[in-house]
């Protein structure tokens, strides 16, 4: 089948009647129709229609809808089939549907649809579904019929489901928005093979609009946004102390003891030792045994990101009516898993090549001079950088005259600082002077060399200088929408004031901004992704044809599509950890801010993010994080090497945005999904060990901000024979290695038959990729890699794959020592293309240089 269209008008009307596969019902007669994708059931006897479709090219759709009065009640359901699916902005509504056939069988009682990967059939008499395999095995099932609830908002669906009980998102609470967080709409579970995503009547919860309306373990109050804490109050035991305080054990986050204990949503970290004071949030009204606004610590709240419970028997709970709930099997473990996931919310796009640089982020700048001089000791220090981003010194934050002034250009919504921007004069370091009257003048100096630097602004959901006219156009969201700094959010699943929104901010880019920063957007369960595609309108307008990018403090499904990536949000939990957590809750581009106030840790939390999808810094006043800042010649010189791997890094990490784009597998994934396919339980120690593109094991050498164990490393490596990177010789695996490191070392363990096509020469900045291609391989195992050039910017991937790229692809003969390669596509090249090539063999006993040679279409190179 095609791309996702319309249901087609009925075709076909069955009556089935006294199906007998589950006798605890008899039904005098059910409706069953054809619908374009499936089947849809009328259920009189039970007051429910449901649908058994494919939902997807991996993944079916199995919606139940109840017939539901004014009052909230029920009532027998009617012979109107019409039950197409749900709208959601997280679901691709370009998707490609599996092929597949209609299927009944009398005997059973059951009717639904059958493809390559399993089958979805409802039973006719109970409403009973099973989720099977390509053999007829069950993969999942129901445990009951579903049942409604009335309330206030409507009522609620229950669907009870079998399973292991446990896996991402199998938990009672509905996932909510927090700061650097965000809970799932969908269950993963590894150990019986199945992913199940809800798509609710609701796009948001009524109750709590951070939150979303599902959950796969019943109902039970949602945990409140830590930024609602921070804005309103906690509730303590008595004049300000919290409920508990606890000093963890070392290695153990705030966020982990929190998550341990069940009346713990935020938490406070003592600067000072490390502890960890414990808090509800609550809202004004809540009878608390008293509240308190807290500050004067590091705050958080990983509630979104909260590890589920042992057992749920519930069911499956929805908000509303009617609602969808997309399955697919995924019996080949985690990267079957992304690969349903993103089948159905949308392939990952891959990001403009400089957003997989360096990025350096500093809130505290006193001018552009300032910033200028910074951006010149990247460039005069050798240290890589790609592009900075500014928070709010960049533009107005507040109100232009009067609260009912709409404002213009000059501040607030949609202008500059004007202090910052306007006729400005900068002095070059040849003595010279560039002088500039406009913010596209200022923005032309920054992109040109000797800098050669892009930029992004911070951006707000919120209005600051066109309140009066948002409110009367009913634009805003309601009040406890209000996050961090303030109130007057936007809705932006409004289409109207997205494009009124999106007209007003395209002056930005034509100016030449390059890229947004988005934050504090936990103000409605959609608001990343409305306002991510608010932004991307801008592009399409003022950029034809350039990659949309944006960073985001949290994400739902459906983001990646953009790509807009998400960073660890004020918690700054930096360890692989925390990444990997991301990338199972549907986050495949993530970076951490970078912070820590000791040099040594903050060149641990550099070398740590070296191999992240996206490398950022950030630092909120004070000393900016920028490595010329920190330590002595010894820690810069760290710094340096850091960086300098990132950019030799760049040809592969890029490639395998493209294998993302392409086959829906993660750049960084646990080991498991590739030792274990995920399959071993959250108890397996692969579970938290990143692996990059299947080859690189890297160790995680650095979890916080403070100099404890600064110098200590962990990695787990899987099974099998690994090397270091950059060396002969091999190290067992199936152990754990914990080491003390000296300042410059940041081990990475390679796969054998790993092919690592790298940046040869140092450069400064994305545009200087190219010339001489370094391509290490490291022996013990044939294998391939496909190698990606294009040219980095625009969209024309999306339009012709095979004729905008070159596609190379390497092939190791192990048993012949002999590398060899072919290049297929229509990208002609540019600056930035590879001409020549020079090998690299590692061994167990030795490393051997090839001669370079020009990078012909095809060739090899034999050792």
């Amino acid at each position: 089948m095609g791309a996702m269209a319309p249901h087609l008008s009925l075709l076909l009307i069955v009556v089935l009647t006294n199906f007998g596969s589950f006798p605890e019902v008899q039904a005098a007669s059910t409706t069953v129709v054809e619908t374009a994708y499936g089947v849809a059931l009328n259920l009189p006897h039970l007051g429910f229609r449901m649908a058994a479709e494919v939902g997807s090219a991996s993944g079916f759709r199995l919606g139940v809808s109840f017939q539901v009065a004014n009052n909230g009640s029920r009532y027998a359901a009617s012979h109107d089939l019409n039950t197409p699916p749900l709208v959601s902005p997280s679901l691709d509504p370009n998707r490609r549907m599996a092929n597949f056939t209609r299927v009944t069988d009398k005997g059973r009682g059951t009717a639904g649809v059958k493809t390559t990967f399993g089958s979805l059939v409802v039973s006719v008499q109970s409403g009973h579904w099973e989720l099977l395999s390509p053999s007829g095995s069950v993969v999942a099932a129901a445990a009951g019929p579903p049942s409604f609830s009335a309330d206030s908002y409507g009522g609620s669906i229950t669907l009870p489901a079998t399973g292991s009980k446990s896996g991402i998102g199998a938990t009672g609470r509905r996932p909510c928005l927090t700061n650097g967080g965000w809970g799932t709409p969908y269950t993963w579970d590894e150990a019986e093979g199945w992913l199940a995503y809800a798509v609710p009547q609701w796009q948001w919860d009524p109750e709590y609009i951070h939150c979303a309306p599902c959950s796969f373990d019943g109902r039970t109050p949602p945990v409140k946004l830590n930024d609602t804490c921070t804005r309103y109050v906690f509730e303590t035991a008595v004049n300000g102390v919290p409920l508990r305080t606890v000093t963890p054990p070392k290695g153990v986050t705030c966020c982990a003891v929190c998550n341990e204990d069940p009346d713990c949503t935020a938490w406070v970290s003592s600067r000072v030792n490390g502890s960890c004071s414990l808090y509800r949030c609550v809202e004004d009204g809540e009878q608390a045994m008293d509240k308190s606004v807290i500050s004067g610590g590091d705050l958080g709240s990983c509630s979104g990101l909260a590890p589920p419970p042992s057992a749920h028997q519930r069911g499956w709970w929805a908000r509303g009516s009617s609602a969808d709930w997309y399955l697919a099997p995924t019996p080949n473990g985690g990267y079957d898993f992304t690969k349903a996931l993103y089948q159905l919310t949308g392939a990952p796009a891959v990001p403009p090549i400089w957003g997989m640089g360096f990025m350096a982020t500093y809130w505290g700048y006193k001018s552009m001079q300032q910033v200028e001089g910074y951006m010149h000791s990247f460039r005069n220090g050798s240290y890589p950088i790609d592009s900075f981003i500014m928070d709010y010194d960049w533009f107005g934050p507040d109100p232009c005259g009067a609260p009912n002034e709409q404002g213009g250009y000059a501040c607030g919504d949609f202008g500059y600082r004007g202090s910052f921007w306007q006729n400005q004069s900068f002095v070059q370091p040849d003595g010279t002077t560039v002088a500039t009257k406009t913010a596209a003048e200022v923005l032309q100096h920054f992109h040109s060399p000797p800098l050669s630097l892009r930029f992004a602004g911070i951006r707000k959901p919120r209005s600051y200088s066109n309140v009066n006219l948002s409110n009367t156009s009913g634009w805003l969201l309601e009040a406890q929408s209000n996050v961090g700094a303030g109130g007057n959010n936007w809705n932006y699943s409004v289409v109207a004031m997205r494009e009124w929104y999106t007209k007003n901010h395209l002056h930005f880019l034509q100016d030449g901004v390059d890229y947004w920063w988005n934050d504090e957007g936990e103000t409605q369960w959609f608001t990343y992704l409305y306002w991510n595609m608010a932004q991307q309108a801008q592009w399409t307008a003022a950029k034809p044809n350039q990659r949309h990018f944006t960073i985001n403090r949290a994400f739902q499904p459906g983001m990646q599509r953009f790509p807009a990536i998400t960073w660890t949000g004020d918690g700054q939990d930096c360890s692989h950890t925390n990444i990997l957590q991301f990338q199972r809750y549907g986050q495949l581009y993530s970076a951490c801010d970078m912070t820590s106030p000791d040099n040594t840790t903050l060149v641990r939390q550099y070398q740590n993010a070296v191999f992240l999808p996206i490398m950022r810094v950030h630092q909120m006043h004070g000393t900016p994080r920028f490595p010329f800042l920190w330590g002595g010649a010894a820690h810069q010189q760290a710094f340096r090497e850091a960086l300098n791997t990132r950019y030799h890094f760049l040809p592969y990490l890029y490639s395998l945005a493209h294998r993302a784009h392409r086959t829906n597998r993660p750049i960084i994934a646990p080991a498991s999904y590739e030792y274990e396919m995920g399959l071993a339980g959250a108890g397996s120690p692969l579970d938290n060990q990143i692996m990059v593109g299947g080859d690189l094991i890297p160790a995680d050498v650095s979890t916080g901000k403070t100099p404890d164990n600064e110098n200590a490393s962990t990695v787990v490596l899987p099974p099998g024979d690994w090397y270091t990177l950059n060396k002969s010789g091999t190290t067992p695996g199936s152990q754990t290695i914990n080491a003390t490191l000296a300042l410059n070392e940041f081990p990475v363990y390679v796969r054998p038959g790993a092919i690592l096509p790298l940046q040869q020469s140092v450069i400064q900045k994305s545009d200087d990729v190219g010339g001489q291609l370094l391509v290490q391989v490291y022996a013990g195992r044939s294998n391939s890699f496909v190698m990606v050039e294009d040219d980095g910017s625009t969209l024309s991937y999306t339009t012709d794959y095979a004729g905008a790229t070159k596609s190379t692809v390497w092939q190791w003969d192990d048993a012949g020592k002999t590398l060899s390669w072919a290049s297929t596509g229509g990208f002609a090249g540019n600056a930035n293309t590879f001409s020549t090539v020079q090998a690299q063999l590692f061994t167990a006993s030795a490393a051997t240089m090839a001669k370079a040679m020009p990078l012909t279409p095809t060739g090899k190179i034999s050792f």
